[in-house]
């Protein structure tokens, strides 16, 4: 169960309002903001020639991020990187918990882990609120 702050809610609340979609969670950083969104409120989230992202992010005055949320893990990870192509993803049991183990092309492996990291970061954090997995990108 993920547990939200006011903030969050309040983040939230103001996102469905411009967008219409039903939003699970949120992940508000001082850079960006991530809107995890029901399954199918994708399109809802990103609005006709993205004008509903558009002015998320006016509202917001940072980086705007969506993810769609899905209840099997392979198709979450698939969601997370849905701009890179994803050559092979595997989840095993290590260490006492499970892994998910992404393969992107070496061409996208920058775009794959993010400026500073950051979206290998939320990708990994996501993993472990949602299905108590850890994410390695190879």
């Amino acid at each position: 169960m993920v547990k939200l702050n006011n903030d969050d809610i309040k983040c939230i609340s103001l996102f469905q309002q411009l967008t219409g979609a039903s939003v699970r969670d949120c992940v508000i950083s001082k850079d960006s903001a991530v809107f995890v969104v029901s399954e199918g409120e994708l399109g809802r989230a990103i609005g006709k020639g993205g004008s509903a992202i558009m002015r998320v992010k006016d509202a917001f005055k940072r980086k705007v991020d969506v993810v769609e949320h899905a209840d099997d893990p392979e198709r979450f990870v698939r969601n997370i990187f849905s701009s890179i192509e994803i050559k092979n993803l595997k989840i095993e049991e290590a260490d006492g918990g499970k892994v998910a183990y992404v393969t992107v092309d070496p061409r996208d492996r920058g775009a794959a882990i993010g400026r500073n990291g950051e979206r290998v970061k939320l990708a990994r954090m996501l993993m472990q609120r949602y299905f108590n997995m850890d994410l390695k990108l190879i």
